[in-house]
């Protein structure tokens, strides 16, 4: 924790000061398999923004290539990790996936199981993690 260095005390901020409110969120993944997940992500209708100029918490915990991966309110960082073994295995369940879209999808090869309660596929990414549409 950074501290000020001042003659008199700084009182806390208060609920309407700005700096109060502002925060900063990273969910990071690492993953070595970075060119595969970020294809599957393509795929699947994220937005892949690669090494962003000027952005300089990406890549934040890396040293490789990284991105920004969005779909909708939801982002992620995706970052490409020197270990040969990382795996950026999570699960996501995803709503509102039409099914016109799903079917593009095994069109290009991807294969799902489906589940007739609640019609729902379930896709593997390549790094082992379940993607729910």
């Amino acid at each position: 924790m950074r501290q000020r260095s001042s003659s008199r005390p700084v009182p806390p901020p208060t609920s309407g000061d700005a700096s109060a409110r502002a925060s900063v969120h990273i969910l990071g993944f690492s993953t070595s398999n970075y060119d595969a997940m970020i294809k599957f992500f393509r795929d699947f209708g994220f937005t892949i923004a690669e090494n962003p100029h000027g952005d300089p918490l990406v890549p934040f915990f890396e040293q490789g290539r990284a991105a920004r991966v969005q779909r909708n309110d939801f982002e992620f960082q995706l970052e490409e990790s020197e270990s040969a073994d990382a795996r950026a295995c999570f699960n996501l369940f995803l709503t509102d996936y039409p099914d016109a879209d799903i079917e593009k999808l095994k069109a290009l090869g991807y294969t799902c199981a489906y589940e007739s309660i609640g019609h729902t596929h379930t896709f593997r990414t390549p790094d082992g993690g379940t993607l729910v549409l």
